[in-house]
């Protein structure tokens, strides 16, 4: 599982256009220019955690799918629960703290 660029970009552009947002558009919404945000869906170049965390906040996903590809309920299959509800507990902490 590594972090692919242009994987990710293809992933952006399909959330992107589901959510019925233009390139132009999704690229205001983000407050960055249209030529940036062109780059990161074509996969030429990656782009900041805060711009990912906007992303996904604004497509309704997670960072893990946008990133890698991943959603994070995969990533809980074998946890036992008393773990799982640990890692929600220190997620809701960090997403208080954002």
């Amino acid at each position: 599982m590594n972090y692919n660029v242009k994987e990710s970009g293809k992933r952006i552009k399909e959330l992107r256009k589901a959510k019925g947002y233009t390139q132009e558009s999704f690229a205001e919404e983000l407050n960055i220019s249209h030529r940036t945000y062109s780059g990161i869906e074509l996969g030429n170049h990656s782009t900041t955690i805060e711009t990912f965390v906007e992303m996904a906040s604004i497509l309704d996903t997670t960072l893990d799918y946008l990133i890698i590809g991943r959603n994070s309920s995969e990533l809980l299959t074998d946890v036992p629960e008393e773990k799982k509800e640990l890692a929600m507990k220190i997620l809701k902490g960090i997403l208080e703290n954002i």
